[in-house]
């Protein structure tokens, strides 16, 4: 093998290391904290508007990660909150992390991710991006079931502004970051019939809309 794809090797395994050791030593404790609904009630009436504020960047940290599921926050907070509140303010902390990945990304560029990709994978991705609609491609990731934050590292393929990608992000991710908290606030509230009659609606529209996709060429 050449020093360059040893290279790529050793840098890849380095990361998949890394997500490894942030899973297991951040987001286990984070998770087992925001799952004991008790304690995370406590926690944020003790401090008030702070408690909420520490909230809101474990989401940020829970959305760079890439690695940390974004389900259990989506769900405390709707049990707290309710769905809106919620939503309203998860939203918020995934915008943030998204767009700090977004800005690293567009600071360190495309060569990072040589070491991980071959050059002509990247080129692909950067001319699917362009071709099909950048803002169109961006409102996809963040509204469907995709993988948005880690599409947020190389978002800067977009070109889109900070504030521009900021704006669009929170808006395209509220929809379905929304599904999350209001079915927390259902859980809360024990009305599992509503709960499954929302979960099949959006399954279905979710589903019907990735088929139209496929079949227009654009996913």
């Amino acid at each position: 093998m050449s020093k360059t794809t040893i290279k790529r090797i050793a840098i890849a395994l380095f990361i998949i290391l890394f997500l490894i050791i942030v899973y297991f030593c951040i987001g286990q404790p984070i998770l087992a904290f925001v799952n004991d609904r008790e304690s995370l009630q406590e926690f944020i009436a003790s401090r008030g508007a702070l408690g909420w504020v520490v909230f809101c960047l474990l989401i940020v940290v829970q959305t760079m990660s890439t690695c940390i599921p974004g389900t259990p926050f989506y769900l405390a907070a709707g049990f707290m909150l309710g769905g809106l509140k919620g939503a309203l303010l998860c939203d918020l902390g995934a915008t943030i992390g998204n767009t700090i990945a977004f800005g690293i990304g567009r600071r360190l560029g495309a060569k990072p991710l040589y070491f991980m990709f071959s050059e002509e994978r990247i080129r692909k991705i950067e001319d699917r991006i362009i071709a099909k609609n950048p803002v169109f491609i961006h409102f996809l990731f963040m509204l469907l079931p995709l993988p948005k934050d880690t599409y947020a590292w190389i978002g800067f393929y977009s070109k889109e502004s900070l504030p521009v990608w900021f704006i669009l992000t929170y808006i395209f991710r509220f929809p379905h970051i929304f599904v999350y908290t209001f079915g927390g606030e259902l859980l809360m509230e024990k009305n599992y019939a509503v709960l499954i009659a929302g979960a099949i609606f959006a399954i279905l529209v979710y589903s019907g809309l990735m088929i139209y996709l496929k079949k227009k060429k654009v996913a």
